[in-house]
């Protein structure tokens, strides 16, 4: 079993451990629980209470100097600090043309670790000083551990979720690999996905390479239930066998073994890459690496639910002002051929 029996066990625990994890002393805590309660009614509805609570006495401890919190933290805190937290917008999603914008109000405090950073290769060692998914303190955003088709699993929870029960998916934590895809691992994410899918409706996968939006250098997928299409499945794209042309260059597979041979070629080139794993298909799409385009401000580091043609934002107006010609630049300006 991987998580849970079920999609109602799996909401379930996933409410419970969010829960769990409140403390009147921890603010990392609270913050990833606030930013996940955002992501649909159902979740704020479960989760106000006990994040009112929190909030109260967190409040008063900062105040008064007496909490222990990153330098990270201490500032996402402040800037909440600003906001009224009972009436934070939950994720508001819309339609633009091809593809679809979701104001996600919190996203805009997360600290760009990796994803800002300016690479000239894919291919970096793992730093064990640097942020990884061993560190002591991450213990209690661990969703699930355990042992899924003798491959050892680590699943955590996203601190400023994007994508719907957004999870981190760290494959064999103990090997401290760096984010650099291997076949063994791109064939367990294509089999966890075909198993999962019908248990997990609308279960999948993300991959960022490094220089395509991987915001942590130890190995790792992101996991989600979504059951809608993505605007990169819609059957009138070139790669699924239509006739419309994507704004960016993408290879749609179904045979795992095809898609790692594609795969190992962009690795060995150096070409960074973002993949997209659903039931029984791999979507791969090269890309130029983070920092070497100009792109519009609403689009920092984006990553594999861009080339998706997911674009989040972290406003209102955004949401209202952007149109479909602009995300089509905007995607498009990232486009390699190979």
């Amino acid at each position: 079993m991987f998580i849970a029996r079920d999609l109602d066990q799996f909401k379930t625990l996933f409410v419970d451990q969010l829960k769990n994890m409140l403390t009147d002393d921890e603010l990392g805590a609270f913050i990833l629980v606030l930013a996940n309660s955002q992501q649909g009614t159902f979740l704020k509805d479960e989760l106000a209470d006990d994040l009112k609570r929190t909030s109260k006495k967190l409040k008063e401890m900062f105040s008064l100097g007496k909490l222990k919190a990153t330098q990270d933290d201490s500032g996402v805190f402040e800037k909440l600090l600003g906001l009224d937290q009972d009436n934070i917008p939950v994720w508001n999603a819309r339609a633009k043309g091809e593809w679809q914008l979701v104001c996600n109000t919190l996203r805009q405090l997360r600290p760009a670790r990796a994803s800002s950073h300016i690479l000239k290769t894919i291919k970096q060692p793992y730093d064990r000083s640097g942020f990884h998914f061993n560190k002591p303190f991450l213990k209690p955003e661990i969703l699930w551990e355990g042992e899924f088709e003798g491959v050892t699993s680590r699943v955590l929870f996203n601190k400023f979720p994007f994508s719907d029960y957004h999870l981190l998916i760290v494959v064999s934590p103990e090997e401290n690999s760096p984010q650099l895809l291997t076949e063994e691992k791109h064939r367990y994410a294509f089999s966890l996905v075909a198993g999962l899918a019908d248990i997990f409706p609308g279960f999948g996968i993300g991959f960022n390479s490094l220089a395509a939006g991987a915001s942590v250098n130890h190995f790792h997928f992101q996991g989600f239930i979504r059951e809608p299409l993505f605007p990169i499945e819609k059957k009138h794209w070139h790669h699924n066998a239509g006739n419309v042309d994507y704004p960016l260059e993408v290879k749609c597979f179904q045979d795992a073994g095809m898609a790692w041979h594609h795969i190992h070629q962009l690795i060995e080139d150096d070409v960074a890459f973002n993949c997209l794993y659903r039931k029984n298909t791999c979507y791969v799409v090269p890309r130029k690496y983070q920092g070497s385009v100009d792109l519009p401000d609403w689009l920092t580091g984006p990553g594999w639910l861009d080339v998706a043609g997911v674009i989040t934002v972290s406003d209102e107006a955004r949401l209202n002002s952007i149109g479909e010609s602009s995300i089509t630049q905007a995607l498009a300006s990232l486009s390699v051929h190979r």
